[in-house]
């Protein structure tokens, strides 16, 4: 830990001795040690209660979570569908771990399709913190919701009085299409509402020459070089200002394979990637996955930031 905070400390000195020059999209390759690993994980409706929810969970299976989640040796977690803070420190334990839970409200229940008598929880945004990381929580981004109650806040922190700042998203589903201006469908309406909002979030920080991160279940297929959102997002002037840690990875999941969570990086913070950093973790295991081998319908994939 004492070396992340040392990491954290060097990126804010070279971040202001940077700020007037526009980086280029190339991650370096760090020789130290000292380093900032960052995991995304949508951890499908964890909720507060043994056997609440559309993934009701024993006992075991909350250690099993937990047990799990030690292995990650991650510095922040940025998750998604986490009903509370309740529920998170089930996973995360108050001793190592500190807490930010978006203030979306809770929204009406729904049955769960699979689980006749059993009724949503609360889906949040949240980031579990590694005690010793000085952070400051942020003002939800409730512009992403719409002014919907059935759409998520983001989540926002930031490292060393401002200097890098992390944004935790949790995107409208069911628009998973190359093109999404071109789809009527409801899912994809309101895709269309919520990308320019991003994109405008996104364009501010590049403007200002603020380091940034943009991480979270972004429920579209970025990767595809059809993508139009993916186009509009990370271009500005024709020339390339984000890289998607998952251009070249795929999904762990055993059918869909490509992939809808991403860590999303800036023009500065892209300069401190630690190359070959990028990782899908398939719950530890090796090779195709069962349903059966996976502790929630997505797998945490991660990042590392390093300062050479």
């Amino acid at each position: 830990m004492k070396k992340t905070l040392i990491a954290l400390a060097a990126l804010t000195a070279l971040m202001g001795c940077q700020q007037k020059e526009q980086p280029s999209l190339t991650p370096v390759s760090a020789t130290s040690s000292e380093s900032l690993k960052l995991v995304s994980w949508n951890i499908e409706h964890l909720a507060d209660e043994v056997g609440k929810g559309c993934k009701p969970r024993s006992q075991a299976d909350y250690q099993a979570l937990a047990n799990y989640a030690a292995t990650l040796n991650a510095d922040i977690i940025a998750l998604q569908e986490v009903q509370s803070e309740k529920a998170l420190k089930r996973v995360f334990p108050e001793s190592q771990w500190q807490y930010v839970v978006s203030s979306r409200p809770d929204n009406e229940a729904y049955e769960c399709r699979g689980h006749e008598g059993l009724f949503s929880t609360p889906q949040r945004t949240a980031f579990v913190i590694k005690k010793g990381i000085n952070y400051q929580a942020q003002a939800d981004f409730k512009a992403l919701a719409l002014d919907n109650p059935g759409l998520r806040y983001g989540t926002s922190i930031s490292l060393n009085n401002g200097q890098l700042e992390l944004l935790n998203v949790h995107m409208k589903s069911g628009c998973f299409v190359s093109d999404y201006r071109k789809e009527n469908k409801k899912a994809c309406t309101m895709y269309q509402q919520q990308g320019p909002i991003l994109e405008k979030w996104v364009n501010q920080r590049v403007e200002s020459k603020q380091a940034f991160v943009v991480l979270g279940d972004f429920n579209h297929r970025l990767v595809d070089q059809q993508n139009r959102f993916w186009q509009e997002l990370s271009k500005e002037d024709g020339e390339r200002i984000l890289l998607s840690s998952m251009q070249n990875l795929q999904s762990c999941h055993p059918k869909y394979k490509a992939p809808i969570d991403h860590i999303i990086t800036g023009p500065i913070s892209t300069q401190w990637i630690v190359d070959g950093s990028q990782n899908v973790d398939a719950f530890g295991k090796q090779g195709e996955l069962d349903y059966k081998d996976m502790l929630s319908d997505h797998c945490p994939i991660s990042l590392t930031l390093s300062i050479k």
